[in-house]
């Protein structure tokens, strides 16, 4: 159907199929024409619309340019500000004073960590600065408080500190601005003597070597000073033997003896007592009242005491230092128990007894020597036993030897002791000795007193006469 319109000119009613009106005859296709321009133009205007928002983005760049350079300013202001503080912090970090105290704490702790503060001149040492080769430094100033601070002391006032064998030196830099200091020590060695061949030599767990000769030192190091624990091991008269020592060594040559001891020595006591050494039963004392020990270890100390059973129950001698006996020459030891007469004593108390009874009771001072005094029967027995001795003859008598001291408990003891005499007679002389058993002495207001002689057999021990 033909869409109806109207005639340009004459406003008549014209069909779209008509080319000109029917009422004036004008033409309609021209007409329409214009219809179709007049879109052509707005359709130029939206599309310089279009073309007028281009600007406004235009307008955004710079707006943008100024954020980023905001943001860049705050990036390099706080890079600054964090350059500047921590070159603060490490300025003050790696002060000397600083750098000591760090030291010295890890000094301080046998844990600490030590080994980056330490620097050695030793061209072999250096190459072996470790956690465990400065432990022994360690150790020795953790125990050793009053020396850290000597130490400490010396150091602040840049001073040696042990003969040079400790000092406080700049040692390169730290982050190319800052010196840095580490604390320099004198390397160590020690020399290990020992005195048998195929004995094995330790430092701490660690085994050094193993000896080929009786006589030779062995050289250890170089290591850092502090302290150190060397051994020998060893079977030495099918007894095994170790001698362990702990040293502080200190910079330079350091002796160690570590030689494998032994003693040959007899302990004295009461007949069934139980013989101790260094805690450990060893054995039981016969009836001769000794027992005998030969090439026994001496390792370290040797301490020796007894036991013995008195009315039922045991009790403990007093402790010897066998070591010391032994150096006295003494190879006999003889331990004593505690409120009991030793037998240096018992025997000068005892000749004291004899030389002031020979000659009768004129010396009063002997009755002092005796419980009761004049009133004991020890005491009387000795004046009339030697009153019954010859008048044409003169005589010595000497306490020669205290061969047993068994406690009796309460500060009491019995003794047993050998007397020598010897009498002069027309130009002979005539020896004989006697042993006697059963004697008492006991301790009274603070002083060793006999209480009972007592008593010997008729006939002597041994007798012998000698011409003039």
């Amino acid at each position: 159907m033909a869409e109806i319109s109207f005639c340009p000119n004459c406003g008549h009613k014209v069909s779209s199929d008509d080319e000109f009106c029917p009422n004036c005859g004008t033409r309609l296709k021209s007409s329409t024409t214009p219809n179709s321009d007049e879109q052509q133009p707005q359709r130029q205007t939206q599309s310089d619309q279009t073309n007028t928002t281009q600007p406004a983005g235009n307008n955004g760049g710079p707006q943008k340019q100024v954020s980023i350079s905001k943001k860049m300013l705050g990036i390099i202001i706080a890079v600054v500000v964090i350059l500047i503080g921590g070159f603060l912090f490490l300025r003050n970090y790696y002060t000397p004073q600083n750098q000591l105290n760090r030291t010295m704490t890890a000094l301080s702790t046998k844990n600490g960590s030590l080994a980056k503060h330490v620097a050695t001149d030793d061209p072999t040492l250096k190459n072996k600065i470790d956690a465990k080769s400065v432990k022994p430094m360690q150790t020795y100033f953790s125990d050793n408080k009053e020396k850290l601070a000597d130490l400490k002391s010396a150091l602040e006032n840049g001073q040696s500190y042990d003969n040079n064998t400790y000092t406080f030196q700049q040692d390169g830099h730290a982050w190319l601005f800052f010196p840095k200091y580490k604390l320099y020590v004198r390397a160590a060695y020690a020399k290990l003597k020992t005195n048998h061949s195929d004995v094995s030599l330790y430092q701490g767990s660690k085994k050094l070597k193993t000896t080929t000769s009786n006589s030779k030192t062995y050289k250890v190091g170089p290591v850092f000073p502090g302290t150190y624990t060397f051994k020998s091991d060893g079977t030495i008269s099918g007894r095994h033997l170790v001698n362990k020592s702990t040293v502080n060594l200190t910079s330079g040559s350091n002796d160690v003896n570590l030689e494998l001891k032994t003693a040959t020595f007899t302990v004295r006591g009461n007949n069934g007592s139980i013989v101790y050494l260094n805690g450990k039963k060893v054995g039981k004392i016969g009836k001769n009242g000794k027992m005998k020990f030969t090439n026994y270890p001496m390792s370290g100390d040797l301490r020796a005491y007894v036991t013995m059973v008195v009315n039922g129950k045991t009790i403990k001698s007093k402790t010897i230092d066998v070591a010391k006996e032994l150096e006295y020459s003494s190879n006999t030891i003889t331990p004593m128990f505690s409120g009991v007469v030793g037998k240096s004593d018992a025997q000068e108390l005892l000749q004291q007894a004899y030389s002031g009874t020979q000659y009768g009771s004129s010396d009063s001072n002997t009755a002092d020597l005796f419980v009761g005094a004049e009133s004991n029967s020890g005491y009387n027995e000795l004046i009339q036993s030697f009153d019954s001795f010859d008048s044409d003859q003169s005589y010595d008598v000497e306490v020669t030897d205290v061969t047993g001291i068994v406690p009796d408990g309460n500060k009491s003891a019995t003794v047993s002791y050998q007397v020598k005499y010897t009498f002069y007679k027309d130009n002979e002389k005539k020896v004989q000795q006697f042993t006697y058993n059963g004697a008492k002495i006991v301790k009274s207001g603070g002083y060793y007193k006999i209480s009972a002689i007592g008593k010997t057999g008729t006939s002597p021990d041994w007798e012998k006469d000698y011409p003039e």
